[in-house]
């Protein structure tokens, strides 16, 4: 293996420095379980690493009426937390199905989002809270959708010299819930053959005020059905209404055949999630009946 510079920034303003002189020959380092995975195996040896351990961006709050979290948020934290489990409940069951307990404790919410994998279960159930993502260099920073960061299978708009330093989540309020549920090889520990979260508001007379559904390994990026959406708005949430949402998704996903699932398979099953969430979401009590 070549030699490797190494780098331990402990401010922002140093890290975005390094960013934005070693631009695309710079890895950023958050708990490494993709990086170093990759360069034990030889997938990917970069010329420099930067760990972003030491920038004070682990963290979970509520501001201005908004949910505010640390790109360097360990999975283990945010399936723990009591904010996250009440007002984004589908992230904190997503994270807390992410993978094996000592990956837990590394992986970040960050390093999930931006290993852009079309499976992520965190990242899906961020598209699916409506998140934003803000990237920040030393010209500063921007908002992004998280449903517009990804754009293909490891490939997103985050450009050489930006880190992403923090997710932002409206919360869940009265009358609304979330929702994330996936489908795997096993019962845990295992990739989500097909993954899928709802987010769902009802008005007073229990007619859907907005709705969100996302969906992950499905098509070679993280996606929002808002064909789906758009056709539970201003109707009751009910059997007929929740399987048309299930089948417009199911046509307008773009599956594979892979080593996890066939496309038939993942087309059957996609219908059956999405409906499930939508009426987990749609109990209102935060996602959870």
């Amino acid at each position: 293996m070549k030699d490797v510079k190494y780098f331990a920034p402990t401010s922002l303003e140093e890290a975005l420095e390094l960013l934005d002189v070693y631009g695309a020959d710079i890895s950023v380092l958050a708990g490494g379980t993709d990086l170093v995975r990759d360069m034990n195996l030889e997938f990917k040896i970069p010329g420099s690493i930067m760990w972003i351990g030491r920038l004070g961006l682990e963290y979970i709050k509520e501001e201005g009426g908004m949910l505010h979290i640390g790109a360097a948020t360990r999975m283990q934290t945010a399936g723990n937390s009591p904010i996250l489990r009440k007002k984004a409940s589908a992230l904190a069951v997503a994270a807390g199905k992410m993978a094996s307990p000592p990956v837990r404790s590394l992986a970040t919410l960050g390093g999930n989002i931006c290993t852009a994998s079309p499976a992520a279960d965190t990242g899906c159930a961020m598209v699916g809270l409506g998140a934003e993502v803000v990237l920040t260099s030393k010209q500063g920073s921007r908002v992004v959708p998280l449903d517009a960061f990804y754009t293909g299978p490891s490939q997103t708009v985050r450009r050489s010299d930006e880190l992403l330093t923090e997710i932002i989540i409206k919360p869940t309020q009265a009358g609304e819930g979330s929702s994330y549920m996936k489908i795997g090889r096993r019962q845990a520990l295992t990739l989500a053959v097909i993954n899928a979260t709802s987010r769902v508001k009802l008005d007073a007379e229990g007619s859907v005020e907005a709705v969100n559904i996302a969906v992950g390994a499905a098509a070679p990026t993280l996606l929002r059905i808002k064909a789906a959406e758009s056709a539970l708005v201003g109707k009751k949430l009910t059997d007929e209404s929740i399987l048309q949402a299930a089948e417009i998704t199911s046509q307008a996903i773009k599956p594979i055949d892979d080593v996890h699932g066939t496309i038939w398979y993942r087309r059957k099953v996609i219908g059956v999630l999405v409906s499930r969430t939508l009426r987990e979401a749609g109990s209102m009590n935060g996602g959870k009946h």
